[in-house]
């Protein structure tokens, strides 16, 4: 099937992308289910992190890395966690999954004895939708 097709499973005929249903036999295709939490949920992007609150829910990616030769291995966490409690240097949070972590927003720095170069992690904050009444 070439690129950017699909095909019912009904007929066999090749239609488009973004069909909802089949133009030949009008079979509806099957497209995956939406979670509650995805459409009921807000993303902030540009937020200090410093305002955060304990509750808020945060999705977080990036952070720390170490770099040996040609090799990136990222040591920061990625996820949703919970906002438990701030300090000077980052987030301490609890994961969905189990677990609390320290999530780093200090200054980019390199340590010596680990040579881990210290990043801040990138946040996202999820906040609920107001429900329309």
């Amino acid at each position: 099937m070439p690129k950017g097709r699909k095909t019912c499973e009904k007929c066999g005929n090749m239609t488009g992308p973004r069909a909802y249903m089949c133009p030949n036999c009008n079979t509806p295709f099957v497209f995956a289910v939406q979670s509650k939490e995805r459409k009921n949920t807000r993303l902030i992007r540009n937020f200090n992190w410093r305002e955060l609150e304990v509750g808020d829910k945060i999705k977080c990616a990036g952070g720390p890395y170490y770099v040996k030769g040609s090799d990136f291995i990222p040591m920061g966490y990625r996820g949703r966690f919970t906002v438990v409690s701030l300090d000077d240097n980052g987030i301490v949070g609890y994961s969905d999954k189990g677990g609390y972590c320290h999530i780093y927003m200090g200054c980019d720095k390199q340590c010596p004895e680990t040579k881990v170069w210290k990043t801040k992690h990138k946040l996202i904050k999820l906040k609920p939708k107001m429900q329309r009444v």
